[in-house]
Parts: C-alpha cells; sequence; structure tokens
C-alpha cells in the first residue's frame, strides 16, 4: 500500500513538522510505503486575498480600530535548519503549489490520509476543501482517512458554502478520526458523519524516539525554566518571572515560527533538559507532557483553546497510555479493511 500523507505545509512550525515525522513513522513501522505531500502555498498568493484584507483594515480604521495591512511574505520555502531536518527524516514528493490529481498519479498513491494538526481550520488552511480531498473526487479506487485531523476549536468555522462542499467530500471518506472531542461534535452537526477521537501522532511514538533525534545537542546542566509562548505580552511575560523565581530557576525564552532559530533537534532538547516547561503552544504541552516534565499550559483562545482540554482531560485521566494502543490499532484496523 503507498500512503500519501496531507497536512498543512512543513514550514517553520516545530509541532507541525513533529507530527507529520511522527505519524510517518508509526506507518512505516506498520510496515507502509509513506510518503508527504509536500504542498507549498504558492509563491505569491492570490491578489483578491490581500484586496479583502486592505478594505476590511481600512473599514477598522475607519471606527477606531487599527491593525496592520497585511504584507506580501515569503512562502514557499523552509529555513535552512528546517529544509534539513525534512530531508532527513521525512520521505516527501517533490514540491506542489496545487493539489491535482497529477499528485496520486506521479507518486502512486492508492491511499491518502488527511491529518494530523488543525488541518481542518479553515483559518490556517484558507482552500480548506483540499483537505478533504476535492482534487481526488474522480478517483473512486482511493481509500480516505483522515487521522486526528483537528478543527482547533469547539466553534464552527465554516462558511455555508464551505460546509455543504466539505460536508460532501467528507462521506466519501472511509473512516475518519479527530484529535478534539469536541471535534467529533462539530463532524456530527455540521459534516453529518461519524468520528472516533484518537492521539496526535506526536503521543504515538515513545520518548526516547525524540531522545534519539536530538541525541548529539549537548545535555544543558543548568536548571532554567523553558518558557515557549507563541504568544507574548506583559501579563505572559510576568507570570513566567514569577513561576521561575519561585522555581529559583532561570528563565530562558524559546521563539516560534518565523521568529524561530533553533533546529529541531535543538528545539526537542529544551523539553529534554528543561525543570519546568510554561507554554501556550498545542505541541509544546505535549512534548513535556512526553518528557515528564513539570508544566503550565496557558490557554490561547484565539489559537484554539479545545485542543489542550482535550489533551490535557485524557492526561490528568492516566488514559494516555490506553489511548495511545487504541489509536494506533485505530489506524491499523483502518488500513487493513
Amino acid at each position: 500500500m503507498k500512503i500519501g500523507i496531507l497536512t498543512l505545509p512543513l514550514q517553520d512550525n516545530y509541532g507541525g513538522l513533529l507530527q507529520n515525522f511522527a505519524l510517518q513513522k508509526a506507518l512505516l513501522q506498520m510496515g507502509h510505503d509513506v510518503t508527504t505531500i509536500d504542498y507549498m502555498k504558492t509563491p505569491i498568493p492570490p491578489l483578491w486575498r490581500y484586496i479583502k484584507s486592505w478594505i476590511k483594515t481600512i473599514l477598522l480604521l475607519c471606527i477606531g480600530k487599527r491593525r496592520k495591512f497585511i504584507k506580501y511574505t515569503h512562502v514557499g520555502t523552509r529555513n535552512p535548519q528546517n529544509e534539513k531536518f525534512v530531508s532527513l527524516h521525512i520521505n516527501k514528493t517533490k514540491t506542489y503549489f496545487t493539489y491535482n490529481t497529477e499528485i496520486l498519479k506521479q507518486n502512486e498513491i492508492d491511499t491518502i490520509i488527511v491529518g494530523s494538526d488543525q488541518v481542518w481550520r479553515p483559518k490556517y488552511n484558507y482552500r480548506i476543501e483540499n483537505a478533504f480531498l476535492d482534487f481526488c473526487k474522480d478517483q473512486s479506487n482511493l481509500k480516505r482517512i483522515a487521522y486526528a485531523a483537528s478543527f482547533g476549536v469547539d466553534e464552527w468555522e465554516f462558511t455555508a458554502w464551505q460546509t455543504k462542499k466539505c460536508a460532501m467530500l467528507a462521506k466519501k471518506f472511509d473512516a475518519i478520526s479527530v484529535r478534539e472531542e469536541s471535534g467529533k461534535a462539530l463532524c456530527n452537526k455540521y459534516l453529518e458523519i461519524e468520528a472516533t477521537t484518537v492521539l496526535d501522532p506526536t503521543l504515538l511514538l515513545s520518548k526516547e524516539t525524540y531522545c534519539e533525534l536530538c541525541k548529539n545537542v549537548p545535555i544543558k546542566k543548568e536548571k532554567f525554566l523553558a518558557a515557549y509562548v507563541l504568544d507574548k505580552n506583559e501579563a505572559t511575560y510576568k507570570e513566567c518571572e514569577s513561576i521561575a523565581k519561585e522555581s529559583n530557576l532561570t528563565l530562558k525564552f524559546f521563539e516560534a515560527d518565523t521568529k524561530a532559530s533553533l533546529s529541531v533537534p535543538e528545539w526537542l532538547s529544551m523539553f529534554r533538559d528543561a525543570s519546568y516547561v510554561v507554554t501556550d503552544s498545542f505541541h509544546g504541552t505535549v512534548f513535556s507532557i512526553i518528557f515528564g516534565k513539570k508544566f503550565k499550559c496557558l490557554y490561547n483562545k484565539s489559537r484554539g483553546s479545545a485542543r489542550f482540554e482535550s489533551l490535557l482531560k485524557i492526561y490528568e485521566s492516566g488514559r494516555l497510555d490506553e489511548m495511545r494502543e487504541f489509536s494506533l490499532n485505530w489506524l491499523k484496523k483502518v488500513l487493513e479493511k
């Protein structure tokens, strides 16, 4: 079986890269031939997106609300450190800037797994119908599976058109699993399908697997609090400073996304070596759990708090090992059908 993984673009998001690595590794361990579709956003996004954003910004200014005008960004590339990780650890296709059936033919893909991460959130995937495999509509022999697909939030963010289109496409899937409990309810109510809750792919692998990835990064002897906060403000700074002082730890802040300077192994070593972690990142929370660290999770509603609530409910109930076994068995069974 040749499996193609469809996920968010593999660019500068540590969690995004590692969830893809983990899903691919889990599938390889099951004996499958796996490749990730290396989709990148178009180098020059559609002009209508900029016009729409500019109009909204101007209207907001008219009522006294300020926000930055959208700018052309460098997309379609990975920074050198992440490019190195992808080339070493992820089997991928050539880079594509649009989804089409030629991808299936060129890579001899007979099964597509959509997931994980917030691949079903329009905010992060403006052509959301791609994540429901609209470009595969005429491929009757293609097996379609969603593994730990996430809406990120517990509210429905699709437009009426997107809802109608994606509901039709979702019904063509052979099996669907989501990452959050709230995702099951959204699938049922808006897509009119049944879904199963499974773990994020990063939680399918052992701590030892991630230690192997960062084994060449020297262990930090200094006791420190790792603050991996995506949306920094004065309140979060003060909270991190307070916890570090109470715990008698050196405070170290770590950057994410386009500001990130660490390689993926260096990022993993941050969790490996920290005495305490404060984070508002979903995967920051995941790796705090994997490395057995004391941590504090700062909810960020705009980024999606439902993800944290579902994960922490499983973790705090002591059902993580049970859910890991369930998730792996679910994946094995749907691939064997």
